[in-house]
């Protein structure tokens, strides 16, 4: 029998890091010559700020905005947000809808804790004092509504229903607010609002350009920011809004 040969391996080289080398990200450089008498612009004669330049030679004075443009490489970007819990998106054809599950407002906090002290008290007093059944019944009505309303609140829901004329918005169940109506091709701008109350809320208000003039318009009240940012972040993607500065926002 015969003995094969012992196959060979080549031992592995060991890598030097050293070696390695790195390729840096391409640079973008950009000269600026004069348009007038085509002499290179020096670095000290550029106002980057408001792209304007001064030509050193023939004192001509011209603008670099596309310069500055072209090796501009980072630009600010808007935050994109996304869906927080609570709040729905719904498309059909060309409608949005968006249902946002409410949360329990000051009103209703105040009301839930108020009411059953003064039940409580009115008690006291007609016992005490003898003043008139009407008094500790009519706050007990109170309480028992307020804690309806609280214990109901998972039910309760806004609807904003967008399309290419208009944008309506509903909250059910009604709760005394009124079903609005708007034109979407006058509503200019939204922008946000928080309560500045120690409440927490956010109301996101709409800048609207009717008939009889400009109107700020109180949407929706949130407790959340990233709820509120949102639901504006959706509804001016939809109508094409770019999003802008406004002086009453302080958010």
């Amino acid at each position: 029998m015969t003995n094969q040969p012992e196959e060979q391996y080549k031992p592995a080289e060991k890598l030097e890091l050293g070696a390695i080398e790195t390729q840096a990200f391409p640079k973008v450089f950009k000269k600026v010559s004069c348009p007038s008498c085509e002499e290179e612009v020096q670095a000290n004669n550029l106002n980057l700020q408001n792209s304007m330049a001064k030509c050193g030679s023939c004192n001509a004075i011209f603008s670099i905005e596309e310069e500055v443009a072209s090796v501009k490489v980072q630009k600010d970007m808007k935050q994109e947000f996304i869906r927080p819990e609570g709040v729905d998106l719904f498309y059909f054809k060309d409608d949005l809808d968006i249902t946002v599950q409410q949360h329990i407002q000051g009103l209703d906090a105040f009301g839930i804790f108020f009411a059953p002290m003064s039940a409580i008290f009115a008690l006291l007093i007609y016992v005490a004092k003898g003043i008139s059944v009407l008094y500790p019944v009519f706050f007990a009505i109170i309480t028992l509504y307020f804690l309806y309303r609280v214990l109901n609140y998972s039910r309760n829901k806004t609807y904003i229903d967008i399309n290419s004329k208009y944008l309506s918005i509903r909250s059910r169940p009604k709760n005394f607010k009124k079903d609005r109506t708007y034109a979407a091709n006058e509503i200019d701008q939204l922008y946000l609002k928080h309560s500045g109350d120690g409440m927490g809320y956010y109301t996101i208000h709409m800048i609207v350009n009717g008939v009889e003039g400009q109107t700020h318009e109180k949407l929706l009240t949130l407790n959340t920011l990233s709820k509120a940012k949102y639901v504006e972040q959706e509804i001016e993607r939809y109508l094409n809004i770019e999003d802008r500065a406004v002086p009453e926002a302080n958010v």
